[in-house]
């Protein structure tokens, strides 16, 4: 019988796998490290720019980093913040590859066949700091996607407590509370579309599992879901995919449509339909098809956040693109602008 990695140091001669990454990683680094505040550089993989000095219209917010051409259409990217300060592009076609905030290119891209990421987070796993992001593969399985030093690829982990079925979709935010839960984990069924599984992840006797808390019970079908710190936030059509700007107690959604659109939604619920402005060596792709933010960039130069858009930019041009929110975060208040 096939037996799942365990994560304790204890069993490193029999799972060469997370065994494999634990022992990579104590040789790569010696412990957990934030990364420094430094201004952007342009790198190999990217180009950059500073915002222009200039007004920008109401209801707009700024491209002003991005990737160079990348090698296969983006399906979702998955951002952790924080310590973790890096996001993680799953392309179409197969393959997962990490960035770092300054958009270089921080792994190779791996061979896993991935339909969709949530939010990551910088954690400890048996003492070992690393980076996790939570998603889907194709064949509709929960799996954890873990890095840390100088590995070369993140390395896939099966997540132990999640129910039968087909996952469709899922979010996943850090906890609310300090309660022993290293993330927060929801998703939903292709055989119930209209019942969000909320649960946590915990490290509990060397493995990573999910541990359900409640089921929310909707009336449409779910298309999208964000945490929030009063709980999971629930999406419909035409909503595909939404995410969380937290910054200094001040929380902000993100959400992406079908068609790409971008709105924003304030503290009171008001909603915006956000255009993204391009600069002068950044494009903003037309019709993003995926989104992911976080309020805590602690690389690249973002010190009010930082949204990103994958998509492409032109026929067979494939980019993330970074955005700037700091009109909405980094202002005394959260209130919309006037008008449409």
């Amino acid at each position: 019988m096939f037996k799942r990695p365990r994560l304790s140091a204890q069993t490193f001669p029999v799972n060469a796998g997370i065994a494999g990454f634990l022992l990579l990683y104590a040789a790569s680094c010696s412990g957990p490290q934030e990364p420094a505040e430094s201004p952007p550089e342009p790198a190999e993989d990217s180009v950059a720019e500073q915002p222009a000095e200039e007004v920008i219209p109401p209801n707009s917010l700024p491209a002003v980093w991005m990737t160079r051409e990348l090698d296969h259409p983006v399906r979702s990217i998955g951002m952790a913040g924080g310590a973790g300060s890096t996001f993680a592009v799953a392309y179409e076609g197969g393959g997962l590859q990490i960035f770092d905030f300054n958009a270089e290119r921080i792994t190779q891209i791996s061979d896993h066949d991935i339909e969709a990421l949530a939010e990551g987070r910088y954690v400890m796993l048996s003492g070992t700091p690393v980076t996790i992001f939570p998603g889907i593969d194709t064949s509709g399985d929960i799996k954890t996607w873990i890095y840390g030093g100088g590995l070369a690829e993140a390395i896939q982990y099966d997540l132990k407590g999640i129910q039968d079925g087909t996952v469709q979709g899922l979010c996943a935010a850090p906890p609310a509370s300090d309660n022993g839960t290293l993330h927060r984990l929801a998703y939903w069924t292709d055989a119930a579309s209209t019942v969000l599984q909320v649960g946590n992840l915990v490290e509990r006797s060397g493995e990573l599992e999910w541990v359900a808390a409640e089921d929310i019970s909707v009336d449409e079908p779910i298309t999208a879901c964000t945490f929030t710190d009063d709980g999971p936030q629930i999406y419909y059509d035409p909503i595909a995919g939404a995410a969380r700007l937290k910054r200094l107690g001040r929380q902000t959604l993100v959400t992406l449509t079908s068609a790409g659109d971008v709105d924003i939604m304030f503290d009171k619920g008001d909603r915006r339909r956000y255009d993204i402005l391009d600069g002068i060596t950044v494009i903003a792709p037309e019709a993003p098809t995926a989104v992911a933010a976080t309020g805590d960039a602690r690389g690249g130069g973002y010190p009010g956040g930082v949204i990103v858009l994958g998509g492409d930019i032109a026929p067979n041009d494939h980019r993330v693109v970074m955005v700037d929110p700091s009109k909405i975060t980094l202002t005394p208040i959260s209130v919309p602008p006037m008008g449409e």
